[in-house]
C-alpha cells in the first residue's frame, strides 16, 4: 500500500513538474518580440491588412509552415484568417530579430498571397499547391521567399539572416516530387542569388 501511495505521488510531482515547465514555455516578453517585429514589418512595407501573431507547440520536425503544423521547420499562416502562428520549437531556435524576421516575413508574403484567391483565400489550395496542385505550392514558396527578403530590407532588418533561420529551422525534405516544399538548400540558394541580384550591398 505505502509502495502504491508513493508511486502516485512520483507520478503527480512528475505531472506537476511538466505541466510547471509547459507553463513557464512561452512567457509575454515572447510574444512581446513577436509582435515587435511582426508590427515593424507591417508597419515598413505598408501592410494594409491586419495579422496576429501567436505560438504554436504543435508539430514535429519536417512538417509544413505555420498551417496546421509548421514543423518546427515552417512556420504558417491561416489562410482565411489571416493569424501566424511561430513553432515555439523553431523560434528558441532563432539568435536575433533579423532570424525572427525572416521566418515572419515568409508567412506574411504566403498571407498577402493568399488573400488575392477566390472567396478570400478560402481556396488557398489552388495557389499554395494541395496534391495535385502541390507543384505550385513549391514554386510560390520559392516567390514567398523572395517577398520575404523585399520586406527585411525595407524594414532595416539583414536579409541574409533569412538564409540562417532557413538553415536553422527548415529541414531538408525528401521526396519533394509529390510535397508541397521545395529542398531547404534549394531556397537559401534562391534566396542568396536574390540578394546578390537586387541588393549586392547587403551582401
Amino acid at each position: 500500500m505505502k509502495k502504491l501511495l508513493f508511486s502516485g505521488l512520483l507520478v503527480l510531482t512528475m505531472l506537476g513538474a511538466q505541466l510547471q515547465a509547459n507553463a513557464d514555455f512561452i512567457n509575454k516578453s515572447d510574444y512581446t518580440r513577436l509582435m515587435n517585429v511582426g508590427s515593424k514589418l507591417i508597419k515598413a512595407n505598408n501592410i494594409k491588412h491586419r495579422y496576429t501573431f501567436n505560438f504554436t507547440s504543435v508539430g514535429q520536425q519536417g512538417a509544413y509552415p505555420i498551417i496546421f503544423d509548421t514543423s518546427f521547420s515552417n512556420d504558417m499562416n491561416l489562410h482565411n484568417n489571416r493569424t501566424i502562428s511561430i513553432y515555439f520549437a523553431d523560434y528558441l531556435r532563432l539568435s536575433t530579430d533579423d532570424e525572427l524576421a525572416g521566418i515572419v516575413a515568409h508567412e506574411l508574403a504566403q498571407g498577402e498571397h493568399s488573400y488575392t484567391g477566390v472567396l478570400n483565400g478560402q481556396f488557398m489550395f489552388t495557389k499554395n499547391g494541395y496534391f495535385p496542385l502541390n507543384f505550385l505550392a513549391k514554386n510560390n514558396e520559392l516567390k514567398f521567399d523572395k517577398k520575404a527578403v523585399d520586406y527585411l530590407v525595407q524594414a532595416g532588418y539583414d536579409p541574409k539572416a533569412f538564409e540562417t533561420a532557413l538553415n536553422k529551422t527548415a529541414g531538408e525534405w525528401r521526396g519533394t516530387f509529390w510535397g508541397r516544399h521545395n529542398k531547404t538548400d534549394k531556397r537559401v540558394k534562391t534566396v542568396d542569388k536574390y540578394i546578390q541580384n537586387k541588393y549586392p550591398e547587403k551582401i
